[in-house]
């Protein structure tokens, strides 16, 4: 098993904090169908911070190239991933806010005295991908249905070999 990283979010907020690492894409399970490919790494940065308020945030940069499973063909496409998000601490007992009511780049999050910022950069890169992944209009490479019957054996030949014995 690999270490994950895990932070109290307050005083990781309060001591201005300041995380830098990657994370292996294949150590990201919830991914792994969008993905046409586990191989590659997410980078992410994470800092910590308290407004003028005196109210704690965090701020999470990711960034990263993933391969995922386009929908037309089944194919590969790459899809270059950045992010940036920003968390308002708030406390575990307190309501979230309504995200309607946030900015687009900010959200609520509780207050988590081992938040776990492996499953955080997960939520994040899910989150950011697109509804549905594909190639440019017309550079899917997809094979023609007369040449995919040709190259498999029908099964009436087989039907035929057992009518015959």
């Amino acid at each position: 098993m690999f270490d994950r990283a895990v932070v109290d979010s307050v005083a990781f907020a309060r001591e201005s904090g300041e995380l830098r690492a990657t994370v292996a894409i294949a150590a990201l399970a919830r991914l792994h169908d969008a993905l046409f490919d586990q191989s590659g790494v997410i980078a992410y940065e994470l800092a910590g911070h308290v407004d003028r308020e005196g109210i704690p945030s965090l701020r999470l940069m990711l960034g990263g190239d993933l391969v995922l499973r386009c929908q037309r063909c089944l194919g590969p496409v790459r899809f270059r991933f950045d992010a940036v998000r920003n968390f308002v601490l708030i406390p575990a007992g307190q309501a979230l806010s309504d995200p309607a009511d946030e900015a687009e780049d900010t959200e609520s999050l509780h207050a988590d005295p081992n938040l776990d910022v492996t499953t955080l950069v997960e939520d994040e890169v899910i989150l950011g991908l697109p509804m549905v992944a594909g190639h440019e209009e017309g550079a899917c490479v997809v094979a023609s249905p007369k040449a995919q019957a040709d190259e498999r054996e029908s099964p009436f030949n087989a039907l035929a070999v057992l009518k015959r014995s």
